[in-house]
């Protein structure tokens, strides 16, 4: 029997998912713990789940940058353009 304290009653048929410390080598000299092993099973399964995640943050990218110069193009369209009419003094005469 295995422990396992998130289990009712702690005790478990089940072994550890992830081995002991040190069944895989990571050629960066990273120490290979369990922990380490959990998030790089979690960073692959988060990656296999959504592997359209890179051209969408990219097409958002696109979509911030088009904005901001559509904002600073009605900008100057709306201070320099506009201004001269806004501006303007009507007089009219009785």
């Amino acid at each position: 029997q295995w422990y396992n304290p998130s289990f009712a009653g702690g005790w478990i048929g089940m072994p550890p998912p992830l081995g002991e410390d040190g069944a895989v080598d990571y050629f960066d000299g990273t120490p290979s713990t369990r922990t380490q092993m959990a998030k790089d099973v979690t960073c692959f399964l988060q990656w296999a789940a959504e592997p359209e995640h890179d051209d969408r943050k990219l097409m958002g990218f696109k979509w911030i940058v088009g904005m901001t110069i559509a904002l600073g193009l009605t900008t100057y369209y709306k201070r320099f353009k506009w201004a001269p009419i806004k501006n303007r003094r009507l007089e009219f005469e009785n």
